[in-house]
């Protein structure tokens, strides 16, 4: 990889039928990491500006004028499953969480969030890791209904340390923390996790401990104990 992609800019799409509030995250993210390179005020809009621009990272609102935007956000990951979706909101409801979840979220998170905390939330989705913690990630998953069990529709099963690291996945645990319950190095469990994401043909972590959960791959009881 070369120095200027390492330090290329990570392109974000702002889908809000608020104006004043697009422009106050645009203005915030100048000079950081991260670049706006297309807005939109609907649903509608999002889908059809995804046909000429490519962000690897979309900030969605839930309720806007022009429809619902958990629809939008299934829609989405449906067309586009490697792009990261953060659902932006004002309502702090779990049953809009467990959608979001379920629906292909990589995080959520609330309007009122301080500028430093979405700075650093919009990085941890961008490194790859889990933007929920181990109880918020709980609570999302009690309302994914299991759609049956087993790995029949994996193009290769996954292997016993796999899932013994999905499992500590499920629990919240980063790349570190995984490392030194299963005494192997960080580089190794983040290529367990690559490995992981890869045969179930999710965008990222929290996608795969959603994935287990549908399938019966990890109970939540036991994962809250």
């Amino acid at each position: 990889m070369t120095e200027e992609e390492t330090t290329a800019p990570v392109p974000i799409v702002l889908v809000d039928d608020h104006g004043i509030w697009r422009d106050g995250v645009k203005s915030l993210l100048e000079d950081t990491e991260f670049q706006v390179i297309g807005e939109a005020a609907s649903g509608k809009e999002a889908m059809a500006l995804l046909k000429t621009v490519r962000p690897r990272m979309i900030l969605l609102d839930i309720r806007m004028a022009g429809g619902d935007g958990l629809d939008t956000l299934q829609a989405i990951k449906s067309r586009h499953p490697e792009i990261s979706v953060v659902m932006l909101t004002t309502y702090d409801n779990p049953t809009y969480m467990a959608r979001a979840v379920a629906g292909g979220a990589s995080g959520y998170l609330l309007k009122g969030v301080g500028a430093e905390e979405l700075l650093e939330s919009l990085r941890t989705v961008a490194n790859g890791d889990a933007l929920l913690c181990a109880k918020d990630l709980t609570r999302m998953l009690r309302g994914v209904n299991p759609e049956g069990a087993g790995d029949t529709d994996l193009i290769k099963p996954l292997s016993t340390r796999e899932l013994e690291v999905l499992r500590l996945l499920a629990t919240g645990l980063n790349n570190r923390d995984i490392a030194h319950t299963l005494f192997v190095s960080e580089g190794t469990v983040k290529t367990h996790v690559e490995h992981i994401i890869g045969k179930l043909g999710v965008s990222d972590r929290v996608q795969a401990v959603v994935w287990a959960a549908r399938h019966g791959v990890i109970s939540l009881e036991t994962e809250r104990t």
